[in-house]
């Protein structure tokens, strides 16, 4: 496919890298000469220096016959102004980056009147991704699929859990209550496991099922019986804004640290219910003295990832509370991790696996359209596919399948209904079908299939 995109930043580096790799036709905009040339070195695209949201240069680009136009720029207007009119000139689908809260509530007006295909928001994705973990504090990742009717959670196995020494094939459950266990990370290697797989101490395990379903299992593993009832938020931007929203409806007791006078004043306006305290986020006799200690999470989202480290390894000394960390480079995040048990959210990979997910569901599939990417590392992806009648998988049971190594067709949605499938089940036209897989770059259902 041919994409355009305007902005070299964070989002921009990352969408090149991923999308130049499987052959797309990648041109990409940026102001910058320097950034755009080293960017060129790099990654195997095309790039031209210019503003994305100039007529000329979305012409010259190429933006009329892109399959796709993505604009990453950080300026929202800019965003916005160079969708459009690359939408205008011929651009068969548009992604604008939107930050801004007062964007994003007019986000269903803008894409009906203006013609922007998708607005993306990384902060709202990320304080969405920050309230579901909270919902299971003791998993270190929290995903929806399925439209909201199912979960999938990741959780580290102790020494004392039931599950260390389990056999897969010995856990029981209610027909009702049924979850799978898609993946097992132990060190570094990543396991779709069988059911002779033993479950160890230290294992990460990867878990789906019904939103009932995953928190009875949930609540079976975890010990402690931690709730999240108090949540500090040290660090008062756009996160934090769509953050407090969410953790107040979830009648969380909040506050906020925030050093910039005009940030705290105009979270203070908009959450009555919060409280917000200005001050220095980094200061540790100041966080004691505002009770860190006693809250039950901690959700560390400054601008600065040196500064967000330094306070997680803080709080780790001396609270058991859930901590989760904003991070905007992945460099640290293994020790950070590791170190600290803090759980971390990247808005670049949040809003870039979005995207990706978009772009291969842009593809001209011959038997499914895909509806949910999510990587579980670096070398497995969790994807739904909506299965149309086009599959050489229909009707046909799965045991007669010909499935590529590595790959586990974890769970089929039909009719509203979640099944678990065995041997004798088949995949229907309409069904929606979860797969979990090591092999790369998967856009089509039928991509999992041997070729006969």
């Amino acid at each position: 496919m041919k994409i355009v995109i305007a902005g070299a930043g964070v989002v921009g580096e990352s969408l090149c890298s991923e999308l130049s790799e499987v052959g797309n036709d990648v041109i990409l905009i940026e102001k910058e000469e320097k950034v755009l040339n080293k960017l060129m070195e790099i990654y195997d695209i095309t790039g031209m220096v210019g503003n994305g949201a100039s007529y000329e240069t979305l012409l010259e680009a190429g933006a009329d016959s892109a399959d796709i136009f993505i604009a990453a720029t950080e300026s929202d207007e800019l965003n916005i102004i160079s969708s459009i009119i690359a939408k205008k000139i011929g651009a068969k689908f548009t992604i604008a980056r939107v930050r801004n809260p007062e964007y994003s509530s007019n986000m269903q007006f803008v894409r009906e009147n203006l013609g922007i295909s998708l607005m993306l928001n990384p902060e709202f994705e990320s304080a969405k991704n920050i309230a579901n973990k909270l919902m299971f504090p003791v998993a270190l990742s929290v995903e929806n699929f399925f439209g909201q009717k199912a979960n999938f959670i990741s959780i580290r196995v102790e020494k004392h859990s039931f599950l260390n020494g389990t056999q897969l094939k010995y856990l029981e459950f209610d027909s009702q209550d049924k979850i799978i266990i898609c993946t097992v990370k132990r060190g570094d290697e990543i396991f779709i496991p069988s059911g002779d797989f033993k479950i160890l101490e230290g294992d990460i395990i990867y878990i789906a099922g019904s939103i009932d379903a995953v928190r009875k299992f949930y609540d079976k593993i975890e010990q402690s019986n931690l709730k999240i009832k108090s949540t500090i938020v040290i660090g008062g931007g756009t996160i934090s804004h769509y953050l407090i929203r969410k953790l107040l409806e979830n009648k969380n007791k909040v506050k906020v640290i925030e050093n910039d006078k005009e940030r705290a004043e105009k979270l203070s306006e908009a959450y009555s219910k919060a409280i917000v305290i200005r001050g220095n986020e980094a200061d540790q006799e100041f966080l004691i003295q505002e009770g860190i200690k006693n809250y039950d999470a901690v959700v560390i989202i400054t601008d600065s990832d040196e500064e967000n480290a330094v306070i997680s390894m803080f709080a780790n000394s001396i609270t058991d509370a859930k901590l989760i960390t904003k991070m905007n480079r992945t460099l640290l995040l293994p020790i950070l991790e590791s170190s600290t048990g803090t759980s971390t959210v990247v808005p670049k990979k949040v809003i870039s696996d979005m995207i990706i997910s978009v772009v291969r569901s842009r593809t001209d599939m011959r038997s499914s359209t895909m509806s949910l990417l999510y990587r579980l590392e670096n070398k497995v992806e969790l994807i739904t596919f909506e299965i149309n009648e086009n599959s050489a998988a229909i009707d046909i049971p799965l045991k007669d399948l010909k499935i590529k190594k590595g790959t586990l067709v974890a769970s089929i949605l039909r009719n509203g209904k979640m099944i678990f499938p065995g041997g004798n089940d088949m995949i229907k036209s309409n069904d929606s079908v979860m797969i979990v897989s090591t092999i790369p770059s998967i856009e089509d259902f039928d991509d999992i299939l041997e070729r006969v």
